[in-house]
């Protein structure tokens, strides 16, 4: 609230009045007024955000706050696209967006789950298409990287996770979309393409990070449930998870996650794959064997 009021900050403004405020102040007062205030301004709806979706449960709220920032953010980035970083600000960078936009895709999907359907007001199709449209942009990235030092920190917040976290969303969107369609086939087309995704993400994750643990286990899930799935595939993807288990347990033994049934899920995948080549071992099925249907 300080830095707020000293920064000049905008707090109840409408969208539309803060921008044209913001054009005022810039002509009057330069960049040194201007770039604070919006910083402030932008990084309170996120925080505002994160309060709504994750301490009150409002995932609604905390969706409508993330779109906020993000107009404000797409908009600075349009009409000051020309202005050096040092004077607009770290807010209009393309890493700062991707952050965000990877935090907005997290609470888009909490806020489906309220309200769950088709015809949701919180579409999956929606949650889909912006999943695809950030994992272009870090793509962008990763291939253009700034000639400015940073530390791999910095490239996991801003590049690697938001990334990871597109991956898994899609991978989500399919699994939604196969409770909602009556089709096997099209039930088991969502299963592989699923599957797809969350070993995408699983990828961006290091590999004692529980996302990346949690990935590969989201990925057996469906693999076990695809038609055709090779037994060496899946058992592959399982040793990924026998390896990552351990080093995720050494930070994230008490995560929310954890307290979810996250370790008794992913042992029941392990035991699975376990039984599974132990038929193999029997000659009772091959590497190149489908994975019989869980």
């Amino acid at each position: 609230m300080f830095e707020a009021t000293a920064r000049r900050a905008w707090d109840s403004e409408g969208l539309e009045t803060i921008k044209e405020l913001a054009q005022k102040r810039l002509k009057e007062n330069g960049w040194d007024d201007i770039r604070p205030a919006l910083s402030v301004t932008v990084r309170a709806w996120i925080m505002r955000a994160s309060v709504e979706g994750n301490l009150r449960e409002e995932p609604q709220a905390a969706v409508q706050y993330f779109k906020r920032a993000l107009d404000l953010l797409e908009w600075g980035r349009t009409i000051w696209k020309d202005v050096p970083k040092d004077n607009r600000g770290a807010i209009f960078e393309d890493t700062f967006l991707t952050g965000v936009r990877g935090l907005y895709l997290k609470m888009f999907m909490n806020a489906h789950h309220t309200d769950p359907g088709l015809n949701s007001k919180f579409p999956l199709e929606h949650l889909k298409e912006e999943a695809e449209d950030l994992l272009k942009e870090t793509d962008r990235i990763s291939r253009n990287p700034t000639k400015e030092e940073v530390d791999p920190g910095f490239v996991s917040s801003f590049i690697s996770y938001p990334a990871g976290i597109a991956h898994s969303m899609i991978g989500l969107y399919y699994v939604q979309m196969s409770r909602y369609s009556g089709d096997p086939m099209q039930k088991m087309f969502c299963f592989m393409k699923g599957a797809r995704a969350y070993l995408e993400a699983a990828n961006k994750y290091p590999e004692d990070d529980e996302l990346h643990a949690w990935s590969l286990n989201c990925t057996l899930d469906l693999m076990r449930r695809s038609v055709g799935v090779k037994v060496g595939n899946f058992n592959r993807v399982a040793d990924r998870l026998r390896e990552a288990a351990p080093k995720m347990m050494k930070i994230w033994a008490f995560s929310a996650l954890g307290q979810g049934g996250r370790d008794q899920k992913i042992q029941a995948n392990l035991d699975n794959a376990q039984d599974i080549m132990k038929r193999v071992a029997e000659g009772k099925l091959t590497l190149d064997d489908p994975v019989p249907l869980g």
